[in-house]
């Protein structure tokens, strides 16, 4: 704790990264490297607070469900609903049928937005049509 605090008073940079500040990632590959101990970053962020360092945190993106419901508008709702409605076929997937993941991908390409799985799966219950988005399955070898 004591290295890594150290650490964390100088700059990402002198560790050989390209930025002037911290993220919990930087920090957790520089855990990794020097003490080969793999944390996950959520972890990485408590210490980075716990050691009093919150303020070297480059700034996370707001993600909060408030930020994404700005940028939902009508018309991505009106679209959503339309092709839910339609075969994934008319945006371009070779599948019958929607999955969360191609409509996660449809919304990014037609809008730029992208939401996050459960977000997606909101929008769909919202507008009543989530039994139209079949489980993906996977097949172990």
């Amino acid at each position: 704790m004591d290295w890594i605090a150290s650490a964390l008073r100088g700059s990402p940079v002198a560790y050989g990264f390209d930025s002037d500040q911290w993220t919990d990632g930087r920090l957790r590959s520089l855990v990794e490297k020097k003490f080969g101990l793999s944390f996950s970053r959520v972890y990485v962020r408590q210490i980075i607070i716990d050691l009093g360092f919150p303020d070297r945190l480059k700034p996370r993106r707001d993600s909060s469900l408030e930020s994404r419901t700005r940028e939902l508008t009508s018309e991505i709702l009106f679209w959503v609903a339309a092709a839910l409605c339609h075969s994934p076929k008319a945006e371009g997937f070779a599948a019958d049928r929607w999955t969360n993941e191609r409509l996660r991908t449809a919304i990014e390409r037609r809008f730029g937005v992208r939401y996050s799985r459960e977000h997606v799966w909101k929008i769909a219950t919202d507008l009543g049509l989530s039994h139209l988005l079949s489980k993906a399955r996977w097949v172990g070898k």
